[in-house]
């Protein structure tokens, strides 16, 4: 039982919940520190601060691709991925900073859908998106998709999630068995803001704030239609919702996420913008490098 409850995204298989945990305790250290915060920074890096990583990446190990041939998942899970895969490309037609960005992945989209068939399956088609997704500038430079096998695992991810009854539910009580009466913040970041999301739907005490960062809640196509539950609302015993994003992120799904929630929610804030390192928008260790991200938190730690 932690203060400070965090949950991780997609990512390597490898990556260890201690790797996780410390590479955020050090990013939110340092903004805090920053940002004339040491003291809350000395008592976070002490664990006078209690802070916990809700892990479930090993629920993933049997949909990891051994190569960049193999494709673990069942036909349903890769049509799931190749959805997602629409959408990460209509994101950066939709919202990417750069207008040759926005321009490429239109023409990757028009491509794709000219050549797709009813003659492919689910999983040739789905290794078709990987590999464009691949050759998109602001994916390529991250390496989200610069394997086949990679971008398979990670489309996998979210595929699994939804799918695989085991993992999402394996997933979300990694959340709530770390979140206790007296756990001030909840802080998520992409794939781990629809486990938030779902889990703390089901959360029976108070909690002060979640903070949501690099989320695809709102993927037009699957995740808003297959959210838990719907319509879309803020969980009930959320006080304060803070939603962070950054328009070069392709895994967001909107910039105004406020807009898809009722007009009499008054927990869920107007989206916070940051500009993450062109590199790898989406890390959440770029999103943390940020006071906008860092700094509902420091209200209560």
């Amino acid at each position: 039982m932690a203060d400070l409850v965090m949950v991780h995204g997609i990512g390597p298989a490898e990556e260890t919940e201690e790797q996780l945990r410390g590479d955020w305790m050090r990013a939110l250290a340092g903004t805090l520190r920053d940002n004339g915060r040491a003291q809350q920074a000395a008592r976070l890096e002490d664990g006078s601060i209690s802070a916990e990583m809700a892990y479930y990446r090993h629920l993933y190990a049997r949909y990891v691709p051994q190569d960049d041939w193999d494709m673990p998942l069942p036909d349903p899970m890769a049509a799931t991925g190749e959805d997602v895969a629409v959408d990460i490309m209509d994101n950066i037609q939709q919202h990417a900073s750069d207008q040759a960005a926005r321009a490429e992945a239109a023409r990757a989209l028009d491509g794709l859908r000219a050549e797709v068939g009813p003659e492919q399956g689910p999983a040739e088609l789905l290794r078709m998106f990987v590999a464009v997704l691949g050759r998109l500038g602001p994916v390529a430079r991250s390496g989200f998709a610069a394997l086949s096998r990679t971008g398979v695992f990670h489309l996998g991810q979210v595929a699994a999630y939804l799918d695989d009854a085991t993992v999402r539910e394996d997933a979300i009580d990694a959340v709530l068995s770390r979140v206790a009466p007296d756990t001030k913040v909840v802080l998520a970041h992409s794939l781990g803001t629809i486990v938030a999301y779902e889990a703390l739907h089901r959360l029976e005490q108070p909690l002060p704030l979640l903070i949501t960062f690099g989320s695809p809640l709102g993927l037009r196509s699957i995740v808003r239609r297959r959210l838990r539950p719907q319509p879309l609302r803020s969980p009930g015993h959320v006080k304060r919702w803070v939603n962070v994003a950054d328009r070069d992120d392709f895994i967001v799904s909107t910039l105004r996420l406020r807009t898809l929630f009722p007009d009499d929610d008054a927990v869920l804030e107007r989206t916070r913008l940051v500009k993450n390192r062109n590199t790898n928008p989406h890390a959440a260790v770029e999103y943390l490098s940020h006071w906008e991200t860092v700094e509902p938190l420091a209200q209560l730690v």
